[in-house]
C-alpha cells in the first residue's frame, strides 16, 4: 500500500507540476518577497491537497480508511465542535465498519471512553464521482447493534469528507466532518492511532 501510495504521489506531481516548478515551490528561493512567499505557500498548499485527494481515492478503492471528526451533528439539531479525533471516528477495514462516539463527559458510557461504539458488516458498497469531481462512497453496515446507511462525499482535491449515517430502524442521524485518511491496524501513515472502547455485544 505505501508502495502505492508513493508512485501514486510521484506520478500525480510529474504530470500536474513541471519539474522546475516544483522545485521552485518546495524550495525557499533567496530574496523571496512577502508576494512571492504567498504565492508559493499557495500553489504548495494545493499540491498537498491534491496529493491527499488521490490518496483518499487510493483508500477508498482500497477499503482501508478511518475518517477523524472534527466537528459532529446529532439528528441535524446537535453540533458538536472540536471533538477529541482519536475516539470520535468512522472506521473502514475491509467488510467490517465500526463508527464510534465518545464525549468527555466524566460517564464511562458503554464503551468506556464516555459513548458509544458499534461495529457491523459492510454490504451494498458503491462508488461514484460527481461532475464537479467530488466522490460519493455509500454502503450499508449490520451487526448486532447497528443497521444503518452510510453516506461519504469526499470533495474534489481534498482529504475533507462529510459522512452522514442513517440508522435503519429510527431518526436518529448522524453526519462527521473530518479529513479520510488510509488507514489499517497499524495506523496511518503518519503514526495516528484511533482509540476503540468496547464495542456493544
Amino acid at each position: 500500500m505505501r508502495i502505492l501510495v508513493i508512485l501514486a504521489i510521484a506520478a500525480f506531481s510529474a504530470q500536474a507540476i513541471p519539474a522546475q516548478e516544483l522545485k521552485q515551490i518546495t524550495g525557499i528561493p533567496e530574496n523571496e518577497t512577502k508576494e512571492e512567499r504567498k504565492a508559493r505557500e499557495k500553489r504548495l498548499e494545493a499540491l498537498r491537497d491534491s496529493i491527499a485527494f488521490v490518496e483518499a481515492q487510493m483508500a477508498l478503492d482500497s477499503s482501508y480508511f478511518v475518517i477523524t471528526a472534527d466537528r459532529i451533528m446529532l439528528d441535524n439539531r446537535v453540533n458538536i465542535m472540536s471533538p477529541n479525533a482519536g475516539t470520535n471516528f468512522v472506521l473502514v477495514q475491509g467488510d467490517k465498519a465500526i463508527v464510534q462516539l465518545a464525549f468527555n463527559t466524566g460517564y464511562s458510557g458503554l464503551n468506556g471512553l464516555g459513548g458509544i461504539t458499534v461495529e457491523g458488516t459492510i454490504g451494498n458498497r458503491k462508488t461514484k464521482v460527481s461532475k464537479k469531481g467530488d466522490i460519493s462512497y455509500s454502503f450499508s453496515v449490520n451487526g448486532i447493534s447497528i443497521s444503518a446507511q452510510v453516506y461519504i462525499t469526499v470533495y474534489k482535491n481534498t482529504n475533507q469528507t462529510m459522512v452522514y449515517i442513517n440508522p435503519n430502524f429510527n431518526s436518529n442521524t448522524m453526519t462527521v466532518y473530518g479529513p479520510l485518511i488510509p488507514y489499517d491496524h497499524n495506523g496511518d501513515r503518519y503514526g495516528n492511532k484511533v482509540f476503540q472502547g468496547r464495542t456493544i455485544p
